[in-house]
């Protein structure tokens, strides 16, 4: 996922993935309201919509929801309840607690400090000095010039709890082991002389990228969200690479978790998105459990059946008041 793309449009996606089925099927009209800019939601109820069950409250939820089935209609319905101004907002305060950037209009980061403003000396001052921000913005500068350099930047901002770092070094992997893409590396000797080398290093870069979609899937990333390099992977990787980068995963999980107890950071936050939709097809497949590791305990799960494929989804929101 680009830089440059709002955390507003990333976060429609994700109802869009969760409700790809409906693609031909518009929502049900309850009134009139104003058309939606390009770059926000505005969707916003102006009658009352037909009545839906509660949420399920802690004490119930496990008996209650574990089989919920809802309908198309229904679960578009019932997001409109919840607001999609509201589970925008949630959407972009979770993501940006993971590292994700939001952009404003002009293409600048909706951040305290104007990070896009600052030159690379600048950035790697700061970068040298714990700032996730700057880490991963200056990585993403760097990696087409000196990938090496980008890689290990992403690796401590991922330390420093940004699940957007882990997928951007993925991604940067999945471009380093692709030769048809070799030419954006090829305007730097540096570049193109690590791209080589880690080509031929023991551990595939392709494999390197597979292995950290799954370290960002066990630090607690929405699937969807956080995930879309995985089933790029799956289908480059034969069966013992993927074994292989699941090992390995495994043991750099470990180490980034050290790390961060030594900086007195503890365990990723498992709190998860108002929305989280879950797909087999977006994950490394490196836990026996297909759910997310994320805190779903006081989450609506709900089921949707279409075309004999039945999708999970979880809706984690507070209920409208």
């Amino acid at each position: 996922m680009k830089l440059a793309i709002p955390l507003l449009v990333a976060a429609v996606l994700v109802v869009i993935l969760a409700i790809r089925a409906l693609q031909d099927e518009p929502l049900p009209q309850t009134g009139p309201r104003e058309s939606a800019p390009d770059t926000a939601i505005a969707m916003t109820p102006s009658e009352p919509s037909p009545q839906l069950p509660p949420p399920a409250t802690d004490s119930d939820a496990t008996e209650k929801t574990t089989n919920e089935e809802i309908s198309d209609t229904d679960f578009l319905m019932l997001l409109r309840e919840y607001g999609f101004e509201q589970l925008e907002a949630n959407w972009r305060e979770w993501a940006m607690s993971r590292g994700y950037p939001a952009m404003g209009v002009a293409g600048q980061y909706n951040l305290e400090q104007p990070y896009d403003q600052y030159d690379n000396e600048t950035l790697k001052g700061l970068a040298d000095n714990g700032d996730k921000w700057a880490q991963q913005i200056l990585a993403k500068r760097i990696s087409r010039t000196n990938p090496a350099e980008a890689i290990e930047l992403y690796r401590k901002a991922a330390v420093r709890g940004s699940v957007y770092a882990m997928s951007e070094m993925a991604n940067l992997y999945l471009r380093i082991s692709d030769k048809r893409r070799e030419v954006e590396f090829k305007s730097d000797e540096l570049a193109l002389e690590q791209v080589y080398a880690m080509r031929d290093a023991p551990v595939a870069p392709e494999v390197a990228g597979y292995a950290w979609t799954a370290v960002a899937e066990m630090a607690g990333t929405e699937p969807m969200f956080g995930n879309i390099a995985s089933s790029q992977f799956s289908r480059k990787l034969s069966d013992e690479q993927k074994t292989e980068g699941c090992e390995i995963a495994r043991s750099m999980y470990e180490e980034v978790t050290t790390q961060r107890e030594s900086l007195g950071l503890g365990d990723f936050d498992r709190t998860p998105p108002p929305l989280v939709y879950s797909d087999p097809n977006a994950s490394a497949g490196c836990s026996e459990s297909n759910e997310p590791r994320l805190d779903l305990s006081g989450c609506r799960r709900m089921q949707m059946t279409r075309e004999g494929q039945t999708n999970v989804i979880w809706l984690c929101a507070d209920a409208p008041s």
